[in-house]
Parts: structure tokens; C-alpha cells; sequence
């Protein structure tokens, strides 16, 4: 059902030790609570140093909080082994970065194939998933192109085909626009309201309010607190 949540925070804290001997503390969350509905689109604001990234790394279970709960499914993550951890983020979550993180060495083709590798898929049906997915984001032509070989608005296109690669149940997006011109930011966004309208339940992370006027519920979080939140 669309109104269970896919994703819950329970007085989430996320506290950093830094600098010599961990001398430093830094409370990235405080206590936060949040529950993200399946298949919503979800945007998260706020200026830089508030937290928006450590509670979309604790919600892609890339982290782990120091005190409260994670619930993935109504299942608590925040004590599960790094290797469930590894299959929940290889196989249920989708991740897209602002820095694109795409593998240098690998062509398009097999930047979206490295997923399905990871997850065991057949030979055959990853390169057909591959180039499904490239031709839905318009990079059928470009699938033997480098990274360094394509526009940092085809880059991104390739990183929303990968983390589409294994259909996750949710997609998290970091900045995706940060790095991107303002009509190239306009396709990625478009891509992600399209795979959210076919189910995926899609979380941004954002200092764009053209961005976040696109999600259906948005958040603004300082100093790891969430302080207001809306609906569209």
C-alpha cells in the first residue's frame, strides 16, 4: 500500500567524532523522527552543515545511526550485519550523486551493467536491462562512451539508468542538479518525477526550489533538526 512507509527514522541521532583523537563532536541529526510514505517524492532542503545528506546515508543504509532506529520496511537496519546492508542497498535502493560517481574505466553500457553484476543477473538479461535503460534516458548511441567522453548532463543520465538497474523500491538523489545547467537540470528532474509516477518512491536532497516544487512533500532540516514540513 502506498501510505506504508518504506522508510522510518525513530529519534535518529548521528554524532561524528573529528579531529585529533576525536576530540571534535559534531551532531550531524538530533533526534529526528520521519517516515517516508512508499511511492511519494519526497525533497529535503536546507543550507549546508544541516544534515541533509547523513539522513539520506542513513535512510540508503550507506550508515549507520549512533543512537535510535532505521527501519527499512518495518525491519530495524541500524543492527543488521554490513553484508544485509550491502544486499538491501544493491538490491533495493537506488543512489544518484551530484559528483556522478561513475566508474572511469567502465563504457555507459557498463556503468548501468555494474549493479546487475553485483546482484548475480545473467550476462544476457543485464545487457538488455543496460540498454533499456540507457535508451529511456536517450543514451542508446553513447553506451560505449567513457564517462570522460560524455556532458556532465549525460553522466547524470547514466547514474539515474544505473541506480534504475536492479528496480529499486527507492531512489535516493543527492544535488542531482547541483553540477548540471538549468535546461540539462530540467531532463534529470523530469526523469526522476517519471520514475516516481511508475512507483518508485523517490527522496532528493536539495538546495533547488525548482527541484523541490516538483516533489509532492517537502522537508527543511537545520542543524539536524527537520523544522517545517509541507505537502505540495
Amino acid at each position: 500500500m502506498r501510505d506504508e512507509a518504506i522508510v522510518e527514522l525513530l529519534g535518529v541521532w548521528k554524532i561524528y567524532h573529528m579531529g585529533r583523537r576525536g576530540r571534535i563532536t559534531v551532531e550531524a541529526l538530533r533526534g529526528v523522527d520521519l517516515a517516508v510514505r512508499r511511492g511519494e517524492f519526497l525533497a529535503v532542503m536546507g543550507p549546508s552543515g544541516s544534515g541533509k545528506s547523513t539522513l539520506l546515508h542513513l535512510m540508503g543504509c550507506l550508515d549507520r545511526p549512533t543512537e535510535g532506529k532505521v527501519l527499512f520496511e518495518g525491519t530495524d537496519v541500524s543492527t543488521m550485519r554490513s553484508a544485509a546492508l550491502a544486499r538491501i542497498r544493491n538490491r533495493r535502493v537506488g543512489f544518484v550523486f551530484q559528483s556522478f560517481n561513475l566508474s572511469p574505466n567502465l563504457t555507459a553500457l557498463g556503468n548501468v551493467e555494474l549493479p546487475m553484476v553485483f546482484a548475480g543477473v545473467p550476462r544476457r538479461e543485464r545487457l538488455a536491462r543496460a540498454r533499456e535503460l540507457l535508451s529511456r534516458v536517450g543514451l542508446r548511441e553513447r553506451e560505449r562512451h567513457l564517462p570522460a567522453e560524455l556532458s556532465g548532463g549525460e553522466q547524470q543520465r547514466v547514474a539515474i539508468a544505473r541506480a534504475l538497474a536492479n528496480f529499486p523500491d527507492l531512489l535516493l538523489a543527492d544535488e542531482p542538479t547541483g553540477n548540471l545547467d538549468s535546461e540539462t537540470g530540467h531532463g534529470v528532474l523530469s526523469l526522476l518525477s517519471e520514475t516516481n509516477v511508475e512507483g518508485v518512491t523517490v527522496v532528493v536532497v536539495t538546495h533547488d526550489p525548482e527541484v523541490a516544487t516538483a516533489a509532492k512533500r517537502r522537508l527543511r532540516i537545520r542543524d539536524g533538526h527537520i523544522v517545517e514540513a509541507s505537502d505540495a
